[in-house]
């Protein structure tokens, strides 16, 4: 009788079983909420994704990772673990990161005047920042109160603008300089113009361009051999890339958009590069040994800034996001036909980095049942701490009614079953009350109370965050029956939507309501639900409190070519051509219609 080890024992035991059957991973099929479970190519099919590509750490190591489908659709060529996608607005993590390095090896200081570093352009002067000048960690943190949400993509073969042309407002669809709306540090307003300020004060200072200190710094240590801020055309540019794709799964121009403004989103990458930043990131903040992120560094920058707006930013990380009832640091990237996420949890060492080629309508809904499958069988998720037993009937009295949450959604707190729940277009959550008046929601780390605003006397949700002192006054009770003028907007009466505009300018004189940025999102959001004319009477008030704004009457006159008045269409779309004689795109259409 031939005795084996217990090596070799074991060695036969796998062999022997594999030979009859093979356990499949638990993450090689995606569990949706209702508990089927389906295939990841189902989900492409089902939302028409081209591709998608995720990697999956727990532990500080990676565990389970995916690719499938094309880098173009229809070529048959696929995705593999080295293609790189455009991760758009997830660079502004990786450029907070090199600051707060930069700023750890005294070559720069986060909180001088950021003045102090700029060469090429000069910031806009301001009374609000006549007293408090803007810094490098306000424009990392959203909270310089500097314009310009985003900019449009490129391609090879467009007149690309340089950076000091794109600060100055000289490109396609962004026809005003930079300017600041706010006391620097006293709110929050997501600005990627902000981020090209930060790009253009970093590469002034150390006289480098910000693609070699990526480089230098962190892509080259770290082994992230498939990650570049270097654009389409620059030496340097990666080879195996997806492409972008449209909602017809068709490629977008050359297929490869150029970020000229590299900070706010100019960076390719793959999910397996961007796990071994995660988990170096992860490891200095546990206090191990890593490569060149030290735990001085990581601290600083996943801490958190501020509460206001969507809930919690540190440095260049997305602070809000609690999945699982457990805290992250995370960015989601959003350019034309492409993007993805990256989140990675402040303790443990779990993390997800997804990316998909496709527009929005076709990538979200697959990265968040990916990522929420994840989670699930994983076994991530943890129980809110501190619940107490039941609202007591004067909480239930005080909390229900309506709110304006940020972002212009209106939330509603509603008793039901014994209980209340938090509800909105986006979302319904069931609240546990916590001692001292608190309660919390599952998936929001955060804890809320109600509270009265000095500043205004109104009540208010508030924001809370365990182990800091941050507060935000967040969502603003509404009077009963109150309407706001995006709902007046519905009645389609323009003088009547105009006047609950002024009257709104009147009690609350700074709220983001009036912005012209946010009249032109509501009225597209009526024209995307196919109210026209709610669309046309938003964009109409938009035009009468904002009657120098090109921007203004081409949106209105959009509105009026989806009614079929060309009339009127080309009326406004040539005020707007007169107010902004570089909108192109106005002129193509405006020559569309008169040949008609």
């Amino acid at each position: 009788m031939v005795r084996l080890s217990f090596k070799t024992a074991a060695l036969f035991l796998c062999i022997s079983v594999s030979s009859y059957a093979v356990t499949e991973h638990p993450l090689e099929k995606v569990l949706l909420e209702d508990g089927s479970l389906v295939s990841y190519q189902s989900l492409l099919e089902e939302h028409k994704l081209t591709g998608l590509s995720f990697v999956v750490v727990d532990d500080y190591q990676v565990v389970f990772q995916k690719q499938l489908g094309e880098k173009a659709f229809g070529s048959e060529e696929y995705i593999d673990e080295n293609t790189a996608f455009s991760t758009a607005s997830i660079t502004k993590g990786i450029v907070g990161t090199l600051a707060v390095m930069l700023a750890a090896k005294g070559k720069l200081d986060l909180d001088a005047p950021v003045s102090n570093y700029l060469k090429r352009w000069s910031l806009p002067t301001s009374p609000y920042t006549a007293t408090t000048p803007i810094t490098l960690r306000h424009l990392l943190s959203h909270t310089a109160g500097t314009t310009q949400h985003g900019f449009a993509d490129f391609y090879q073969g467009d007149d690309i603008p340089t950076l000091i042309e794109s600060l100055n407002g000289q490109l396609p669809r962004y026809d005003k300089p930079i300017s600041v709306t706010f006391t620097p540090g006293s709110n929050w307003s997501y600005s990627g113009g902000g981020y090209v300020i930060a790009q253009v004060a970093i590469e002034d200072l150390m006289g480098q361009s910000l693609a070699e200190l990526a480089a230098s710094m962190l892509f080259e240590p770290l082994g992230m051999k498939h990650t570049t801020f270097y654009q389409h055309g620059d030496e340097g540019f990666l080879t195996n890339v997806a492409k972008v794709h449209d909602h017809t799964q068709s490629v977008i121009k050359t297929g490869i958009p150029i970020c000229p403004q590299i900070a706010p989103s100019g960076m390719w990458s793959t999910p397996s590069d961007m796990a071994k930043f995660v988990i170096e990131m992860q490891r200095a903040l546990a206090g191990e040994k890593t490569k060149v992120i030290s735990q001085a560094v990581a601290e600083k920058v996943t801490m958190l800034e501020t509460l206001e707006g969507v809930g919690g930013w540190s440095l260049g990380w997305m602070r809000y996001e609690g999945y699982g009832n457990v805290e992250w640091f995370s960015h989601g990237g959003s350019n034309t036909g492409t993007g993805g996420h990256v989140m990675g949890t402040m303790k443990g060492g779990k993390g997800i980095m997804i990316f998909g080629n496709g527009p929005n309508p076709s990538r979200i809904p697959v990265i968040n049942k990916v990522r929420d499958s994840v989670i699930a069988q994983m076994g991530w998720s943890a129980q809110i701490e501190g619940q107490e037993k039941a609202f007591s009937s004067s909480q239930i009295k005080a909390l229900t009614g309506r709110y304006l949450a940020p972002f212009n959604d209106v939330v509603e707190i509603r008793f039901k079953d014994k209980g209340l729940q938090m509800i909105s277009r986006f979302f319904s959550a069931e609240m546990y009350p916590l001692k001292q008046g608190k309660f919390a929601m599952d998936d929001f780390i955060n804890h809320f109370s109600l509270q009265m605003n000095p500043a205004d006397g109104k009540q208010y949700i508030t924001y809370t965050r365990e182990g800091t002192e941050l507060l935000s006054y967040a969502m603003l009770k509404l009077d009963k029956d109150q309407k706001l003028p995006a709902e007046v907007a519905k009645g389609d009466n323009v003088e009547e939507t105009y006047a609950a505009y002024k009257q709104w300018k009147t009690s609350h004189p700074q709220s983001h309501l009036l912005s012209a940025r946010t009249i032109n999102q509501e009225g597209y959001n009526a024209l995307n639900e196919g109210e026209v004319d709610t669309a046309i009477t938003l964009f109409t008030v938009y035009t009468k409190l904002y009657p120098e704004d090109g921007n203004a009457f081409d949106s209105l006159a959009e509105a009026y070519k989806e009614k079929g008045n060309v009339e009127l269409a080309i009326e406004n779309y040539q005020r707007s051509i007169a107010l902004n004689p570089e909108n192109e795109h106005a002129k193509n259409i405006l020559e569309t219609l008169t040949k008609r």
